[in-house]
Order: C-alpha cells, then structure tokens, then sequence
C-alpha cells in the first residue's frame, strides 16, 4: 500500500514538471504567470480611427470591417479595409495573434489536465476512505490533489490575465501600428498616382512641342539651339516620367507587403476627404487631456515604481516632462490640421478654376481654335492641379488621423 502512494505523488509530480516544460518560455517569463497584470492596468482608449463613418472594432471579426469576404479579397485596396487586411495578411500582426492562440491553447491544455488530475487524486482518496484504506495514503493523494488545485488556480489566472481586456489591448496596438503605416502608405500612393498621370501628360505635351520644333527646324523656322532645347526639356519631362513611376509602383510593392498582398497588381481606392464634421467635432482641451492619459511614455512613468525621496521626486519630474511632451504634441498636431485644412480649401478652389478651363480648352481644341501642343500644355496643367488637390486632400486625411491615434496611444 505504501509503494502505491509514493506512485500517485511521483505521477502528479511527473504531470506538473511535464506541464512546466510544455509551456512557452516566453509566458513563464511574463506578467502572466505571475498573476501580477489585472484589468486595472487595460488601456483606457479602445479602437483605432481607421473605418470612416462606421463604429470602432470590437473584439468580434463580424464588427472588425464592413466589407464583404469578395472585396477583402479583390485587388482593390480601401482605405476603410486596411485593418481587416492588416488582421489577415501583415506579418507581424499575424505573428502576434498566432503568439497568442498558441499560449491559449498551452494554457487551457495544461490547466484541463490539472483540473483531470486534481479529480483523479480526489476520486482515489474518496474510494480508500471509503475502503477503510490506509490513512496516510490517502493524505498522499488528498496532499497531491491540493498541489493540482494550487497550480491550476496560476494557470487559471494565467487564462484570465491572456483573455484579459489589457492583453487584448495591447493585441490591438500591434495592429494598429501595422495600420496607421498601411495608411500612410496607401496616401503616399494615391500621392504618386495622381503626380504620375500629371508628369505623364507633362510629357506628352513635350513630345508635341519638341514635335513641332523639329518640324520648324526642317522649314528653317526655329534656330538649332531652340531644337536643342525643346529636346531637353523633352528628356527632362520623360526622366522625371519614369522616376515617378518607378517609386509610384514601389510604394505599390510596399503596401502590398504591409497587406499580404501582390503590390504589382494593387489598386487603389478613394481616401475618404475630411469633412467638416470631422473638423468641428476636434476639441483640443478635452483630446489634449486624452492624448496625455493614453501617451506611452506617460504610463510607463505612471506604472513604474520608486523607492526613496530622490527616486520618486526624478521619476515625478519626468513624468511631468512626459505629460508635457504629449500635451505639446497633441496641441502642434492641432495647428497642423488647422494650416492643411486651408491649404486643402486652396487648392480645392484652384482645381474647381482649373476644370472650368480645361472644359474651356477642351472646347476650342475641337473647334480648331488652339492647336494639339496648345492643348497637350493646357492638359497638363490641369492635371497639374488635380494631383495638388488630392494631395492636398491626403495631407489632411493623414494629419486627422495621427491626430486620433494620439488619442489612443499610437
């Protein structure tokens, strides 16, 4: 009877020194093994300002995007589907999550066998005693059972602490680094594509005036040095042609890459404009106070910890250079949206000008009254006009959105 219980003792310590090895190193180093990381410590901002004009995600991938499986998957790249596409392609967001169901599913493995074995312990110990068994093996295995339940009440602990609402939150943050850069890029892009189609017809319009000067040329009517430079602004418009190209299609591969997707075969679609409702509901004395409360400097100060007069009056003091670095910050970002609000309200008015004169120029070539070069030179400055507008525009739309991920800490 004895060797027996020695075996159950040496079988439940067996089991737990399985279940430690088992265990990422990374977790039996962290918060939650320790049990230290509660919800008192969850981010208070919840939700990237990704998605305009729909509500914030939530933990759900239902409420994630409202876009359809069919659009997630097309070569159209939405400016309100970035974060989906991030969740389901970008590297370093999917490391984290498959971090992160890899240790859940450890952790709820080990904490079912302990639970298992805790029953195990106890249903042996109920049926000695119920046996008139001897009662120093059964103190073995009631003994056992309690170092089970200890050990499965860190794990359960563990569980809470990874499905916590901190842990989630610092899950999303992840992402959100990944889209806030998913969005600079997709504006950078929309950028290059609109300044290529400009620089393009650019070209064209100095192919037909070096065109024309060659025929001149032929006819004696222009002077060799005025050929020679039409020809080298010809050159000029065509180098600066393919430089915009090129780094058009490489900010393409760039998102494509950030997205899980081909770059080459991308295309873009519209950045939502910042409206004016978005502009008013800016309010800067109560988002200067959220800027600072979510700031990571800030609360990596705030949780740190002190010992002695002279730890706590330092750690005081940069906590308030801290608050103040955010709070000038939030405050610069502000005047930054102000500035590029009236630079997107100017050139949206010298783009209106513009279209009401290529309408005009479009009228008098098909008349006859302006010839081809003429026209290609008229052209070309509205599209001159239209890229200044939409960067413009994207300027804008990238300074709202820093601005709201100030909010949240990103």
């Amino acid at each position: 009877m004895r060797r027996f219980g020695k075996a159950g003792f040496t079988a439940a310590a067996g089991l737990m020194a399985c279940l430690y090895l088992a265990l990422p190193v990374s977790a039996a180093e962290s918060p939650l093994i320790s049990g230290t990381e509660t919800e008192a410590d969850a981010d208070p901002a919840c939700g990237p300002a990704v998605d305009t004009g729909t509500e914030e995600s939530s933990d759900t991938e239902e409420n994630q995007s409202s876009y359809t499986e069919e659009q997630l998957n097309d070569n159209v790249v939405e400016y309100g589907e970035l974060e989906e596409l991030v969740r389901r392609g970008n590297v370093t967001a999917l490391n984290s999550e498959n971090s992160y169901q890899t240790s859940l599913a450890v952790y709820e493995e080990a904490y079912n066998t302990m639970v298992s074995g805790i029953g195990d312990m106890n249903y042996k110990a109920d049926e000695l005693e119920d046996e008139g068994g001897d009662e120093a093996l059964i103190a073995v295995y009631e003994q056992n059972a309690d170092i089970l339940s200890s050990s499965a009440k860190q794990y359960r602990r563990s569980l809470e602490s990874l499905n916590s609402v901190s842990n989630q939150a610092s899950r999303d943050r992840i992402v959100w680094e990944q889209v806030k850069m998913a969005q600079s890029l997709l504006g950078t892009c929309v950028q290059m594509e609109a300044q290529t189609a400009s620089v393009e017809k650019t070209a064209e319009a100095s192919q037909a005036a070096c065109d024309r000067k060659v025929a001149e040329r032929a006819a004696g009517l222009c002077t060799e040095e005025e050929l020679l430079e039409a020809e080298e602004t010809l050159l000029a418009a065509q180098t600066a042609a393919l430089q915009t190209k090129s780094q058009a299609d490489s900010s393409k591969r760039q998102l494509g890459i950030l997205i899980g997707k081909n770059g080459s075969s991308l295309e873009l679609g519209e950045i939502p404009a910042v409206t004016e409702d978005e502009l008013e509901a800016l309010d800067l004395d109560s988002d200067r106070a959220m800027a600072v409360i979510a700031d990571s400097t800030v609360k990596s100060l705030r949780s740190s910890s002190a010992t002695g007069d002279a730890e706590r009056r330092s750690r005081e003091n940069r906590l308030e250079d801290a608050k103040g670095t955010a709070s000038i910050t939030i405050d610069e970002q502000y005047q930054e949206i102000a500035s590029l609000s009236l630079a997107r309200d100017a050139a949206q008015a010298a783009y209106e000008a513009a279209e009401k004169d290529y309408h005009a120029l479009q009228i008098k070539y098909q008349s006859g009254a302006i010839n081809k070069g003429d026209y290609l030179t008229g052209e070309a400055e509205y599209y001159q006009k239209k890229a200044d507008m939409e960067s413009a525009e994207v300027s804008l739309r990238a300074a709202y959105d820093s601005y709201q991920w100030m909010l949240k800490g990103v």
